[in-house]
């Protein structure tokens, strides 16, 4: 378990992963920058905590699915072992329930999808069936989720303001691209080391950045090791509600704390939720909050995680904790 001071760090920067350690320390009511950096370094280094970026693929043209897939018997770990290597198919998690594995995929377009699902995904030896559901809009993604180790008044001081902001437009170029890719494998890169590996100005990497982050296609996210923090029971609610309903029941169940994703998707079911619990019992007990406070869903089937094998790019060990990066070039 992280302590509470390590609980406020990662929640400071789940704020804003960029924050300067000034504005960290200020927050946790630190004196020393350098303090609480080295101690980032720590969580960092053990795998418990990371920052990373990737695009908001929905926002740039391209497309999300979450595909369910059966193994034979036996073949569920090497399976997703061999998927979590690819860099299209950006989270791996083994289930139980209905179905063996839950992927998440991104690609392009449509045509680059089917081309992943049949030409890779279909030829790994030991599954024998998925099932695609594409992602019509997130209601809420793992870059909201939150903590709550600190106070309103410390939220408010961290955050950018980016969200509060309307979206402007943009035009990715090659460097976007790379600076993302860079941002990707750790999101706290400095401007200057941005700069020197895209081969640009430290000027135009901020400029770059910012206009991204402002356009909203790019997101920057602090994980953790979800254990370490009291919420060992990952599951994903699969669930319908009538068409004219979605959108009310989608944002009402992103507003749960548990929740850390919640996407309208097509298929038998439309509506989707993944959720942090702190036992297997909080499972159920989550369903009747849901359809409690929702009578309109029906939830049809709860994949319970048994192990998260990758997620946003990150290879995970079995506690939960970071141990490789697999680059998401899915925009490439």
């Amino acid at each position: 378990m992280l302590s509470e001071s390590d609980l406020a760090l990662v929640n400071a920067l789940q704020v804003w992963p960029r924050a300067p350690w000034s504005a960290v320390a200020t927050s946790l009511g630190v004196r020393s920058a350098d303090a609480v950096a080295r101690r980032w370094e720590r969580l960092a280094e053990r795998g418990d905590a990371w920052t990373t970026a990737y695009f908001r693929a929905l926002s740039t043209g391209g497309c999300v699915a979450l595909v369910t897939a059966r193994c034979r018997p036996g073949t569920k770990e090497q399976v997703a072992a061999t998927l979590a290597e690819d860099s299209c198919c950006i989270s791996v998690e083994i289930t139980a329930g209905t179905q063996d594995l839950l992927l998440t995929v991104a690609a392009q377009d449509l045509e680059a999808l089917n081309h992943y699902l049949v030409q890779h995904v279909e030829q790994v030896h030991g599954l024998t069936a998925t099932t695609t559901a594409l992602v019509t809009r997130f209601y809420s993604e793992g870059a909201n989720w939150r903590l709550h180790a600190l106070g309103a008044s410390a939220h408010a001081a961290l955050d950018p303001g980016f969200g509060q902001q309307s979206a402007s437009s943009i035009t990715f170029t090659g460097l976007d691209r790379k600076l993302a890719g860079l941002l990707s494998a750790d999101g706290r890169t400095s401007y200057a080391q941005l700069a020197e590996e895209a081969g640009t100005s430290q000027a135009t990497a901020r400029r770059r950045v910012t206009a991204m982050l402002r356009s909203r296609v790019l997101a920057l996210r602090c994980e953790v090791a979800a254990p370490l923090v009291g919420l060992p029971v990952t599951a994903t609610l699969r669930g319908r509600v009538a068409a004219l309903d979605v959108d009310r029941v989608g944002a009402g169940l992103a507003g749960l704390s548990p929740v850390r994703m919640c996407a309208a998707v097509t298929g038998e079911h439309n509506l989707v939720a993944t959720v942090w619990l702190p036992s297997i019992s909080a499972v159920q007990q989550f369903e009747q909050v849901a359809t409690r406070n929702f009578p309109a869903l029906v939830v049809h089937d709860t994949l319970v995680n048994l192990r998260t094998v990758k997620r946003m790019g990150r290879l995970l060990d079995r506690s939960g904790r970071a141990t490789g990066f697999v680059p998401m070039r899915v925009w490439a």
